[in-house]
């Protein structure tokens, strides 16, 4: 809403600031009669004050929006500090030998991984769960080759037989959330937040899971298959999380979506 009031308002401002022909513009504020008082000859003057009255009523309706906005915002950041205080009163867990590193480590408040490098991309709560040599290969990878550095969620990687796709990534745009999030072509989607191959409803549902976690200011947790090796039948399983948000291109994500067969 606040998009489409401010495109608005923005087309009545050029509309009422452009000269045509020469002339001068209807423009804002400047009066709309001559110097003895007569309306202005050289404008229409009708549609000069419906312009200007709706431009107030956008202005109006704009701050209106933007109070709401603010106000969910600051609800937001009182839940997230209040939920921050609880889970760091909680009773942490023990210690955890770290089968990929090697190392001891601990809980972080927010259930990531503390003691280890990188450890904030991982989930304290996966480890010990069945992996692979090469699962840790392809975490090591990502951590050193994706360009979305700590923005790339990856929790975990397994070797799962039972996952269903119901759709494909067909591309990726650099410097986009997708590239950041460490998403790449021929990377097929298993769960995309909430939604699955049983509710994806022809992926109309990944549209409004996208629209709604920019309103919010929240993240995806999206579940990828990707070919662990070329010519291998068995795919690593990838937990990655997708922010989306304006960038320097089209959409809030970045990348192309296709349904599986």
């Amino acid at each position: 809403q606040r998009t489409t009031l401010e495109e608005e308002a923005g087309a009545i401002t050029n509309e009422l600031t452009t000269s045509v022909n020469g002339k001068e513009p209807m423009g804002i504020t400047t009066p709309l009669v001559d110097s003895e008082g007569y309306p202005r000859a050289d404008i229409d003057v009708y549609r000069a004050r419906h312009l200007r009255k709706r431009l107030n009523e956008i202005k109006f309706d704009h701050e209106l929006v933007m109070k709401k906005v603010e106000a969910k915002l600051t609800q937001k950041e009182e839940r997230k500090n209040e939920e921050e205080i609880g889970s760091r009163r909680k009773r942490k867990p023990k210690p955890k030998l770290d089968p990929v590193s090697g190392k001891w480590v601990v809980r972080n408040w927010d259930g990531t991984i503390a003691g280890i490098e990188n450890g904030h991309l991982r989930s304290f709560d996966d480890i010990g769960k069945k992996t692979t040599e090469s699962d840790a290969d392809m975490a090591n990878n990502n951590n050193q080759e994706s360009s979305g550095g700590d923005d790339t969620m990856i929790q975990s990687l397994t070797i799962e037989d039972e996952m269903i796709p119901f759709a494909k990534i067909e591309s990726v745009l650099e410097q986009s959330p997708a590239y950041e999030a460490g998403f790449k072509k021929d990377d097929q989607i298993v769960k995309f937040g909430t939604v699955d191959y049983s509710n994806n409803r022809h992926l109309r549902a990944l549209g409004e899971i996208v629209s709604n976690a920019h309103l919010n200011g929240t993240g995806v947790a999206v579940v990828l298959l990707r070919k662990s090796t070329e010519g291998l039948e068995m795919s690593l399983t990838l937990r990655l999380k997708l922010k989306p948000k304006r960038w320097i291109g089209n959409g809030l994500v970045g990348c192309v979506f296709s349904p599986t067969n």
